[in-house]
């Protein structure tokens, strides 16, 4: 029986030295990462597979492309971050560039942050033009960093940073494969050049910076998201004729068909050779749907529930559920704005738009899950974007 416990007591220990040893240098990342995101979407829980009627149609359903009745010209900014990420950062740094024992401060430092998650992300000035049909954007770096604090045989810091720069086209127009309602169809091509880092960083390795600009493994790709729309034609009499007064429209996007990977190089970032790919882009699917109130003096809006990330590895229903909700205002035509608020990946989201002239102030808190199907983990964001909207 003694014997029996030392071996087991001996293949735990040996399992878990093995598996930090393999660990070391690897990051966990179990968040589903989305290359570009829209702050009303996600103020409404992320859920716009079905809505997209607007610029960034381009990204969420290339089919809204074939809808537009005009063009539309969005030139932006964001930035977001967890509530308490700047202090967490300033802690780090003045614990590893301290003269007087910086490894025990820098230990305390993530023992005391032990359990949280961090994120911070941000978008160089961007530019998204779509006309009735089409579409193009130029985005020319999008960075996303997200630090969750673990314990692995000593503190550790989990960190993974993605930045994109993107180049996308879309097209799109209406098809009369069904009789009674009206389907659109579009898609929307884009290269990605993208660097990655993706590491379980100990306690001791860690320095001010954290993650620098040449620790980045990069790769370009070029891929393709299909789309469809689809709104039923109502009948004019019956119960079922209730439904006018929503308008009912259904939404499908295959992203990232091709799959590819991050097979190329353009060497933004440094010139390292042999660096491992980018985690793959991942094929996924997106259904939607969307209901309109009707409009009551001078406020309308919508519902709308959206399945998403379908086939990713990390998808589960709770990940992928989205509802929300949308309410407009209008006072005049150049004053003009949105409330809303919705559920996204088991979390409650919010936000708010206000148009002044070209002016749009576009706000949203949410969250995403971060944790695995068994141990979900919430990281709490709170974002600003300023556009430009012509």
């Amino acid at each position: 029986m003694a014997k029996g416990v030392f071996a087991l007591a001996w293949f735990i220990i040996t399992y878990n030295v093995a598996y930090s040893v393999a660990m070391a240098g690897t990051g966990l990342n179990y968040r589903i990462h989305h290359e570009y995101h829209s702050l009303r979407a996600l103020g409404m829980g992320d859920a716009f597979v079905a809505v997209a009627n607007d610029y960034s149609g381009l990204f969420y359903n290339p089919a809204a492309l074939a809808r537009r009745e005009d063009g539309h010209l969005n030139l932006y900014i964001d930035v977001s971050g967890s509530k308490d990420i700047g202090t967490f950062v300033e802690s780090v740094a003045e614990a590893t560039e301290s003269e007087t024992d910086s490894e025990s401060k820098t230990i305390e430092v993530l023992q005391n942050a032990y359990g949280k998650n961090f994120a911070f992300h941000a978008t160089l000035p961007s530019g998204i033009w779509v006309r009735p049909g089409w579409g193009v954007a130029v985005l020319p770096l999008t960075m996303t960093v997200d630090l969750g604090l673990h314990s692995n045989f000593g503190p550790s810091l989990n960190a993974n940073v993605i930045a994109d720069t993107i180049i996308a086209y879309g097209w799109a127009k209406d098809f009369y494969w069904l009789d009674r309602g009206r389907t659109s169809a579009g898609f929307t091509m884009k290269a990605i050049n993208r660097g990655h880092y993706s590491e379980l960083i100990h306690a001791l390795d860690l320095n001010s910076k954290i993650v620098e600009a040449s620790d980045l493994n990069e790769g370009l790709t070029v891929d393709a998201d299909v789309g469809f729309l689809f709104t039923p034609e109502i009948p004019t009499e019956g119960f079922i004729s209730l439904l006018r007064l929503t308008k009912p429209t259904f939404g499908l996007v295959v992203r990232n068909i091709f799959d590819y990977g991050f097979k190329n190089d353009l060497n933004l970032y440094n010139d390292k050779k042999n660096l491992a790919d980018p985690e793959k882009l991942h094929r996924r699917i997106d259904i939607g749907s969307r209901w309109e109130y009707p409009e009551v003096f001078i406020f309308g809006g919508r519902g709308v529930m959206d399945i998403r990330d379908i086939l990713h590895p990390q998808f589960s229903l709770k990940k992928g559920f989205h509802l929300g909700f949308e309410f407009d205002w209008r006072m005049f035509s150049w004053w003009r704005g949105q409330y809303r608020i919705g559920y996204s990946q088991g979390y409650l989201t919010a936000g708010a738009s206000a148009l002044f002239s070209y002016f749009n102030l576009d706000l949203a808190t949410y969250s995403d899950d971060v944790g695995t199907r068994n141990n979900p983990r919430e990281s709490r964001k709170f974002e600003i974007r300023m556009n430009i909207d012509i």
